[in-house]
């Protein structure tokens, strides 16, 4: 099998035309929620400027494992997707210094993203009050797990108690067996919750300059979870209990889904859709219903299985891997599944086009602290000497501390 990757435009290559260009982010962003938020908004042209500190890096940088060789925190392949197209400054922001150049940052910023549990951006004298301190017009974007009110807001959680604090695990499994979480090597629901927060966040850039005023958007990543099962929810509201999940026979739109094992190893996910006549289903399958469809996909390999259901007008495709979606003759290429990034190494491209072009990793994730004189001297408009004197006390760095 082939590997197919499509080559990005050079480093630093910019369309000049793109939607964000001109708006400034101030990204506190950690993981996939606060990080996959401003990447987004980086995506379309916005200046998004990462905030680390030296004794607290974003997390994703220790998923690929921490060791003794130098840089151990540059090799994260979570973080370099998530932090693609970005600047990084690395700061102390428990050092008045620290705070001051990031008070300095939000005066000419526009938007605030972090997704840190309720009370830290205070607790670091950074709270939206004295943002809007700073700058009038400024917008917070939080993207917390529980939201900054209520009881649980302080919570610690992770893409897996969201999954099972929204009732999403819930709908996962099959009749009487455990709820299923997607865990670690997916993180899902994080990136579902990115998409909303994105567009809750630029909607609050609209109307904080049609206002004139700074304004705070929560966004409760429990809350976007259980949106996305909003049918269940009304469901429960009425009495109707079909929580349960696996093969179905029910459904006003089709008489039937589930997902089968082939005869090759491969599983085919197959739904029946209610405008099909069942005779032609049966004529191929044998048999009438799901189990004699599942019955029919195990004694066929699955690109038969998924040809004959399609050519019976359902609706079937093959369950596929990650080197499925790579592959050089998969029809997901047309989309640009991976790119080639601007140093060569293979990235993931980015899932929609403006005006039929593709939009572009124009630039690799950063490593800790590569602006940090850029944006100091050349954006703060602090000296050479106040710039040294912060490097010396560790208030800024390119290491973390721990």
């Amino acid at each position: 099998m082939g590997s197919a990757v499509n080559r990005a435009p050079p480093a630093n290559e910019s369309r000049g035309d793109l939607p964000l260009e001109g708006l400034r982010v101030v990204d506190f962003g950690i993981i996939t929620a606060g990080a996959s938020t401003s990447a987004m908004l980086a995506d379309l042209g916005a200046e998004v400027i990462k905030v680390e500190g030296p004794g607290y890096i974003d997390p994703f940088r220790h998923w690929a494992g921490e060791s003794t060789e130098a840089g151990w925190w540059e090799g994260s392949p979570h973080f370099r997707f998530t932090n693609r197209n970005k600047q990084d400054v690395c700061v102390d922001l428990k050092s008045e210094s620290g705070r001051e150049l990031l008070l300095d940052l939000v005066r000419i910023s526009d938007v605030v993203i972090e997704n840190f549990r309720a009370g830290v951006l205070d607790r670091l004298g950074l709270g939206f009050d004295v943002l809007r301190g700073a700058n009038s017009r400024i917008v917070l974007g939080s993207v917390s797990s529980q939201g900054t009110t209520g009881p649980n807001a302080t919570a610690v959680s992770f893409g897996s108690t969201l999954e099972a604090s929204s009732g999403f695990a819930d709908l996962v499994r099959y009749p009487g067996e455990a709820p299923m979480i997607s865990g670690q090597a997916l993180n899902y629901p994080d990136q579902v919750v990115s998409l909303f927060a994105a567009g809750m966040i630029m909607a609050t850039v609209l109307e904080a300059r049609r206002s004139g005023r700074a304004l705070h958007v929560d966004i409760a990543q429990r809350e976007v979870t259980a949106f996305l099962i909003g049918e269940k929810l009304v469901a429960a509201a009425y009495g109707v209990n079909d929580s349960a999940g696996g093969a179905c026979e029910c459904g006003a739109l089709h008489g039937g889904q589930g997902i089968y094992p082939s005869a090759d190893g491969r599983w085919v996910a197959a739904t029946l859709v209610r405008k099909t006549d069942p005779a032609r289903v049966d004529a191929l399958t044998g048999g009438s219903g799901l189990a004699a469809l599942e019955l029919w996909i195990a004694s066929q390999p699955a690109a038969i299985a998924v040809a004959g259901l399609r050519a019976a007008g359902c609706a079937a495709e093959i369950a596929l891997t990650a080197a499925d979606m790579v592959d050089a003759h998969h029809p997901a290429q047309d989309r640009l599944a991976v790119v080639l990034g601007p140093d060569g190494t293979p990235v993931k491209g980015l899932p929609w086009s403006t005006d039929g072009r593709p939009l572009q990793v124009r630039s690799l994730a950063p490593t800790l602290g590569q602006d940090n004189r850029r944006i100091v001297i050349d954006l703060l408009k602090r000296d050479e000497a106040t710039y040294n004197d912060l490097v010396a006390h560790g208030i800024l760095a390119t290491a973390p501390t721990r």
